[in-house]
């Protein structure tokens, strides 16, 4: 009896997941047919014609275009030089003190990483932690 019922559970199962494969197909078959509806009627339809809402703008649009000016190429002896006021300057003694602490800060980090790769190599990530006596000794003597 009881291997009836162990059947009667994966049928169920098994249905349960091929109507779920069902719902999901027909929605993926739902939306392809919309979309090819939406591709037919844009097939079908002529593209709108170009209409001016003013005059004025009709006169704009329709000008003929005016010629782009030449524009001069510099010449091999024209002075070359950064202009001063794009030259950079020192930086002020607050902006060199954020970044020597941003330095400091990054040595201090890969400090820390070299440490713990030091740790990992030598095994010191996977040991047990102590317990009992030995922890205790181990925070009494460092």
């Amino acid at each position: 009896m009881k291997q009836g019922v162990n059947k009667l559970d994966h049928n169920a199962a098994a249905i349960k997941r091929w109507r779920s494969r069902l719902k999901r197909a027909m929605s993926a078959l739902d939306k392809l047919e919309r979309q090819r509806k939406r591709l037919e009627a844009a097939a079908i339809k002529p593209p709108k014609p170009v209409t001016f809402a003013e005059p004025v703008m009709r006169e704009i649009i329709e000008q003929p275009k005016a010629e782009a000016p030449k524009v001069e190429t510099p010449k091999p002896d024209d002075n070359l030089a950064i202009p001063t006021f794009l030259q950079r300057k020192k930086l002020d003694p607050v902006a060199a003190e954020i970044a020597s602490q941003q330095e400091a800060t990054k040595r201090v980090k890969a400090r820390g990483r070299i440490d713990k790769m030091k740790a990992k190599r030598r095994g010191d990530l996977k040991r047990m932690p102590l317990s009992g006596k030995a922890a205790l000794d181990a925070i009494r003597n460092g």
